[in-house]
């Protein structure tokens, strides 16, 4: 046994069969088994480096290939099976670097941000909602988690900072009807996410809720819109004190951040 001897298949060399290596049914001597072949990353087996369906980052046997990896639907990097990264709803399969780059797709825009338009629903009456939510941080992650519930059927929602946060989000929506942000929008679901991250709004007292007007909603021509919006000013100077409560801010607060009209026109210590 200790003299038997071997033809290999590449170089046709006799060799002791204690230097044989075999491959896919070949028997090759050390240094063509050197030249011609690898060995598998996850399973250790010896294969042809011509038949390696492995990728840079891997050396792997067809089968190890099938079973054990999955591929990134982004870039096609192979990933050990069970850990591969998935977005938010989706069961796209990513590495990481495509995960943390899919992530950080997700802006969370500044403040003064201000993009175009998209009206949602029927009409002349759009209102657009600027909803503060603070303490559950200025997280992509989350974000990303919110406007994937908001914007599942449509671009309705998107979200910015705010200097008078201390740890939050500001979420504004795009114009909508009533009956859009009512029967559409899906307010509830966002809300119930949101609360699921662990952010608060009436509870945080940093948070506060805008309504924005389109100003057809005030009539067809100027003079009806700034009519209107003079009934509007009246309404509110008239019943002060009733929407300071209503508010359930201090007035201080709304001094600061919403100042009656005519505030600067009266003496310090207004009624």
């Amino acid at each position: 046994m200790e003299n038997e001897m071997f033809i290999c298949t590449h170089c046709q060399g006799r060799f002791p069969v204690y230097e044989c290596y075999e491959v896919s049914g070949d028997l090759l001597c050390p240094d063509c088994a050197d030249t011609l072949t690898v060995n598998c990353d996850s399973c250790g087996a010896r294969i042809y480096a011509a038949d390696d369906a492995g990728d840079e980052h891997y050396t792997l046997c067809e089968s190890c290939r099938e079973n054990r990896f999955i591929a990134c639907e982004n870039c096609g990097r192979l990933v050990p099976d069970g850990e591969a990264y998935y977005l938010p709803g989706d069961d796209m399969p990513l590495c990481e670097y495509c995960y943390e780059n899919a992530v950080d797709t997700v802006e969370i825009h500044d403040y003064n941000y201000k993009p175009e338009p998209i009206f949602h629903g029927e009409g002349t009456r759009y209102l657009g909602v600027e909803l503060e939510i603070d303490h559950g941080g200025k997280d992509r992650d989350n974000a990303q988690e919110l406007l994937e519930v908001a914007n599942e059927n449509s671009t309705n929602l998107y979200i910015k900072t705010d200097g008078s946060l201390d740890d939050g989000l500001e979420l504004v929506t795009h114009p909508m009807t009533l009956d859009y942000h009512m029967n559409t929008m899906p307010w509830g679901d966002v809300l119930e996410r949101a609360l699921d991250l662990g952010y608060t709004s009436h509870k945080a007292y940093t948070c506060g809720l805008h309504i924005h007007i389109s100003r057809l909603a005030f009539g067809s021509s100027y003079e009806q819109q700034e009519t209107a919006i003079a009934r509007l000013l009246y309404f509110v100077e008239k019943f002060w004190p009733e929407l300071l409560r209503f508010s359930r801010r201090t007035r201080n607060q709304l001094d600061k951040w919403a100042a009656r009209y005519g505030m600067k026109l009266l003496p310090y210590g207004y009624p």
